[in-house]
């Protein structure tokens, strides 16, 4: 099973959550492989297989159970801005249906002495859900790309997520495809907000979070784990 991790914009923690998700599957003895296939602001070596250590691509691939040669982004872009302009610059295009068949060809490789079933696969897009990617079209095409996938939805406990999400998963509903799940990552500096966005998300008839992650713990993805092997 796929999973794609979307974000209600940069920063909001689709790594951290990521990471998790492919941890706690891990550690329940299921195949869990993270990709990044978009990364800007990292270099690519020739030769190079592994992903540069402090990427997210690297942390994906580290927390989880199965790795492949692979790991490396398919489009490793240099500079940090937006993957269309950063893949712009190095003459670069980027194709879904490249990022698709690698993505495919990964799954390939990684051992099936499970069920298949048991067979996780995690996808961090890079930037926010509607962040282009190239003319026309953005994470969320991506996405469509890789179903069939649970969409997993990232955004910050922090001041500001009760617009940022209700935006968003208008703009999704409006684009024919809203998240399965969200989840709120702790923020990185936490405000008068942070720790009640999940309960008036709800309230407000929003969105009921799947899961909440605390500042420095991770334990709460556990809920969304449950969720998704039910």
């Amino acid at each position: 099973m796929r999973i794609v991790v979307l974000g209600c914009g940069t920063g909001v923690g689709k790594t951290r959550v990521s990471v998790a998700i492919l941890r706690h599957l891990a550690a329940r003895g299921l195949s869990a492989l993270g990709l990044k296939p978009i990364e800007s602001g990292i270099a690519r070596e020739v030769g190079q297989l592994a992903p540069p250590t402090g990427s997210d691509a690297a942390a994906l691939s580290l927390a989880g159970s199965v790795r492949t040669q692979l790991s490396h982004p398919l489009y490793a872009l240099l500079d940090p801005v937006s993957p269309h302009l950063a893949a712009r610059t190095q003459g670069l295009r980027i194709n879904l249906d490249d990022v698709s068949a690698w993505v495919s060809q990964a799954e390939g490789m990684t051992p099936h002495v499970l069920p298949p079933s048991a067979h996780w696969t995690v996808v961090e897009t890079a930037g926010g859900v509607f962040s282009p990617l190239g003319d026309g079209f953005s994470n969320f095409e991506l996405a469509q790309q890789l179903e069939p996938a649970i969409w997993v939805l990232v955004a910050a406990d922090a001041l500001g997520v009760l617009h940022d999400v209700s935006s968003t998963l208008k703009a999704m509903r409006a684009s024919g495809r809203e998240p399965d799940h969200l989840v709120l990552s702790g923020a990185r500096e936490p405000d008068a907000s942070t720790g009640g966005n999940a309960s008036e998300l709800a309230t407000l008839g929003i969105v009921t979070p799947s899961a909440v992650l605390a500042r420095n713990d991770d334990s709460g993805v556990q809920a969304l784990i449950d969720r998704l092997l039910a």
